[in-house]
């Protein structure tokens, strides 16, 4: 992945986080946390984050490589929009760091401490 915004690094330590919320979930089960259920619980709760981010940041890449007016004027009035617009710019780095819906135990504010189900 292109190193915009950071999103790669950010995908990341979601997954090392979402995996050990799994892994300690299945040992507290008493199950394979290398079983299957573990690993189709995991693809089931990244899949949607690292679709989502890759499909941004590869539109965003290619936006930079192609050579043509309207989409450069198309990139530049967002990135201005994100620059002048305090809360926009606040939305897209509070998604791009911590995305809307479940988080990882690891990445949740300290006062959270009920673990969400994977499944």
């Amino acid at each position: 992945m292109p190193p915009i915004g950071a999103q790669g690094l950010n995908l990341g330590l979601r997954d090392a986080a979402w995996l050990a919320d799994l892994v300690g979930e299945a040992r507290a089960r008493g199950e394979d946390p290398g079983g299957a259920d573990v690993l189709e619980a995991y693809d089931r709760c990244r899949r949607g984050d690292v679709a989502s981010r890759t499909a941004v940041v590869d539109a965003l890449n290619r936006s930079l490589l192609v050579d043509l007016l309207p989409i450069d004027l198309a990139r530049g009035a967002g990135l201005a929009a994100l620059k002048a617009v305090g809360p926009l710019r606040r939305l897209f780095m509070r998604e791009g760091m911590a995305p809307s819906g479940r988080l990882p135990t690891l990445m949740r504010p300290l006062g959270q401490v009920a673990k969400p189900s994977a499944t």
